[in-house]
């Protein structure tokens, strides 16, 4: 990134902004501005973010919708498109309509469609009589994050340890991921990977098992991908890429 830009995560779950941390800390760090806007998030993730979102230097806020009633209803929209408006991002990044589909985090599915139509609607003369109705935005390249097809890589190894650092940020969702590899035959099999982890506290394994997932996550596209990066995030572009010349 040779210049920082408006980029605006519409996140579905809170560490989907630890996710795209490398992207919105180096854009952050470019003199742009990173700001997430999460949909879902409880008391014990909006503590977490906080130094999560210091770290990146990304700004967030809560929609505070619910992930088991959601229903891309129009006072949902109205509260995606007044972010939109407000922000007025040069890039939206949001989660992949494909990936949505399969992942049984309840809430992806409607989730999908309340981004797509508040994104479509946020460029209309939608609602602009009205509190959240700003003049219409439209004009944003839209980037999905960790999706099935990837179609472009960023280089994240400068911001690494950031991004590290923030998913350190963390606690009650490394927990849980501590609490669902919790058995004698999975703290056996990481114990091959991570030197102690049959004899460690839930949230210390837990933390040690992300870094390990994140670690192969991220080189696998990239350096494993045979391509010419060691650490990447990988997106899909919605759209064709505009070049002056082939790169």
């Amino acid at each position: 990134m040779s210049r920082g830009k408006r980029i605006l995560l519409l996140g579905v779950y809170g560490m989907e902004m630890v996710e795209c941390g490398g992207v919105l800390c180096k854009n952050a760090k470019a003199g742009g501005t990173s700001h997430a806007a999460i949909l879902f998030a409880g008391e014990e993730m909006q503590r977490d973010l906080t130094p999560a979102a210091e770290i990146l230097g990304c700004s967030v806020e809560y929609l505070g919708m619910d992930s088991a009633a959601i229903t891309a209803c129009e006072e949902e929209k109205k509260r995606v498109i007044r972010v939109i408006r407000k922000i007025k991002p040069d890039i939206i990044i949001t989660q992949d309509p494909e990936h949505c589909v399969s992942d049984l985090d309840p809430g992806r599915r409607p989730a999908m469609t309340l981004l797509l139509e508040a994104m479509a609607l946020a460029g209309r003369n939608y609602a602009t009589d009205e509190e959240a109705g700003r003049e219409p935005h439209r004009g944003f390249t839209v980037y999905y994050m960790t999706p099935e097809h990837p179609n472009c890589l960023v280089d994240i190894e400068e911001v690494w340890d950031e991004k590290c650092r923030a998913m350190d940020s963390l606690s009650a969702q490394l927990a849980f991921i501590g609490e669902l590899h919790d058995t004698p035959g999975d703290r056996a099999g990481y114990g091959r990977l991570i030197p102690g982890a049959e004899k460690m506290d839930r949230l210390t394994y837990g933390k040690a098992i992300k870094r390990l997932m994140d670690g192969a996550y991220h080189l696998y596209h990239g350096s494993t991908g045979h391509n010419p990066v060691l650490l990447s995030e990988n997106y899909r572009r919605d759209g064709l890429f505009v070049l002056d010349e082939l790169l």
